[in-house]
């Protein structure tokens, strides 16, 4: 790879940790939603972004438009992202900057797991996964294991328990393994936490929450060591454990880790606040505490309707009438 490309993808890449753990459905939660900003896609982005066209290298438009695209993922305005990669996609084509064209295909995939288009996001990653050892990689580069743990959580999606299963264990292997033999460690320490949790997960859906605890709770150590983890993260992770402990009859753990993830979430003004003091009011009623119970499901209600949140509404009531039922 010349100085001159790895520059160019350094500037790419500062747009988008690759490693970064990606928020996945959580057992009860409401999902975060950005800032929704109009804007205007097509061929006059660059003009509409304040900048001069003539001004500009094909380099320079490839890393403001990926840089764009991005930006519309995080504000959760999906349609719009998925037609500005196609621009950078042909972009990166007409210059013939293939690493820009296989990280633009990495981000569609991204884009299209999260919006559980499943098949469509496994062909995407394949492709990613081809180019990547087209251009040298082995299957133990930390590129090629990120890649393989997408393809398990597809196949997890999916319902194919065992084929994800036989994913992750191999991932979780190679992590361990790299954990061992390099010096920085922060990144595959990020994948492997984020493959814990999915792995836990899966065992949750397959009935053995023992074991998908286990994975979570592991999952939730390796966030609290890496530095960059948003702490959001960290409060929903949280969160599901204390859902997961009351699931299964430990209600003492559940209150503990869900008043961690309130305690977290009220330092950064979490919209889910009221969720997670729904689901602490229902592991204070397992213990019979039912003064703590009303008061946590009746605050849950009171942050839904100060919101105008119906869902978080809607099961705050329901956990009310599970007290008054109780009683």
């Amino acid at each position: 790879m010349s100085n001159k490309y790895r520059q160019i993808w350094a500037r790419i890449r500062c747009y988008k940790n690759r490693s970064s753990i990606l928020a996945v459905p959580s057992l009860r939660r409401i999902p975060l939603r950005g800032p929704v900003v109009s804007s205007t896609i097509g061929f006059t982005l660059f003009t509409w972004l304040g900048f001069e066209k003539n001004t500009l290298s094909a380099e320079d438009e490839l890393v403001y438009t990926i840089k764009h695209c991005v930006l519309f993922i995080q504000r959760d305005e999906h349609d719009k992202a998925e037609q500005l990669l196609h621009v950078a996609l042909r972009q990166a084509q007409q210059i013939q900057h293939q690493l820009g064209i296989t990280y633009i295909y990495d981000v569609m995939a991204n884009l299209a797991l999260e919006r559980e288009q499943l098949d469509k996001a496994k062909q995407l990653f394949v492709t990613v996964a081809q180019r990547i050892l087209a251009d040298g990689a082995t299957e133990d580069d930390p590129r090629m294991v990120h890649i393989s743990s997408k393809l398990a959580r597809i196949s997890h999606l999916k319902k194919e328990y065992t084929t994800a299963q036989i994913g992750y264990d191999w991932c979780i292997a190679k992590l361990q393994q790299l954990i061992e033999t390099t010096t920085d460690d922060v990144s595959t320490k990020k994948l492997l936490a984020m493959t814990q949790d999915w792995y836990g997960r899966l065992f949750i859906d397959c009935n053995q929450g023992e074991q998908g605890l286990s994975l979570m709770l592991s999952a939730l150590e390796l966030m609290k060591e890496v530095p960059d983890v948003e702490k959001e993260h960290i409060v929903i992770q949280l969160n599901d454990i204390g859902t997961v402990c009351d699931k299964l009859g430990k209600s003492d753990d559940s209150i503990t880790y869900l008043q961690e993830a309130i305690a977290l979430g009220k330092e950064l003004k979490m919209d889910e606040l009221g969720t997670m003091y729904v689901n602490l009011g229902r592991a204070y009623l397992k213990k019979n505490m039912i003064a703590e119970a009303t008061k946590s499901c009746g605050y849950g209600w009171k942050l839904g309707t100060m919101s105008k949140n119906n869902i978080i509404k809607q099961e705050a009531e329901s956990c009310i009438k599970e007290i008054k039922n109780h009683s």
